[in-house]
C-alpha cells in the first residue's frame, strides 16, 4: 500500500511540473509578441521571476510595449498608468506616490516603477498625465 501512495505522489508531483512549465511557456509566448500598450488594461499581468530575467527580459518587452522607462520619467510628474490598487501616479524621483482608498479613508501611498521590484505590486507608467486625473483618482 505504501509503494502505491509514493508512486501516486510522485505521478502528481510530475504532472504538477509538467502544468507549471507549460504555462511558463505561455507566458514567455505571450511575452515574446507583446501587443503596443495604449491603456491601463492593455498592461499584461507581471510574472514572478528571478531579477536578472526580469530586468534582462521583461523591462526591455514593457518599454517596447509602449510604458516608460524609469530613465524618462520627470520628477513631479503625473502618469497613467498600471498599478493594482491604482492607474494614476505622480513620480517623485524615486517612486511614485497614488491615492488609495482602505476601510472608507482614502490616503496617499507608495510603490515602485517596473524596474525597481521589490517583491511588491509595482507601477507601470504609460503616459504622461494630468493634476485633474490625479485628483479624480483620488475620489474613486
Amino acid at each position: 500500500m505504501e509503494n502505491n501512495e509514493i508512486g501516486h505522489k510522485l505521478k502528481v508531483e510530475a504532472q504538477l511540473i509538467q502544468i507549471r512549465e507549460e504555462r511558463k511557456r505561455k507566458v514567455k509566448e505571450y511575452w515574446e509578441n507583446l501587443p503596443k500598450i495604449v491603456n491601463p488594461n492593455d498592461v499584461p499581468e507581471l510574472p514572478r521571476v528571478d531579477i536578472q530575467e526580469w530586468k534582462d527580459y521583461y523591462v526591455p518587452k514593457l518599454v517596447e510595449a509602449g510604458a516608460i522607462p524609469k530613465k524618462d520619467l520627470v520628477d513631479g510628474q503625473i502618469y497613467i498608468g498600471e498599478h493594482r490598487r491604482a492607474n494614476v501616479g505622480k513620480w517623485n524621483g524615486i517612486e511614485f506616490t497614488y491615492n488609495r482608498e482602505k476601510f472608507g479613508n482614502v490616503y496617499e501611498d507608495k510603490c515602485n516603477h517596473f524596474e525597481d521590484d521589490d517583491g511588491f505590486a509595482l507601477f507601470v507608467p504609460i503616459r504622461i498625465g494630468t493634476e485633474e486625473e490625479y485628483k479624480e483618482n483620488r475620489l474613486l
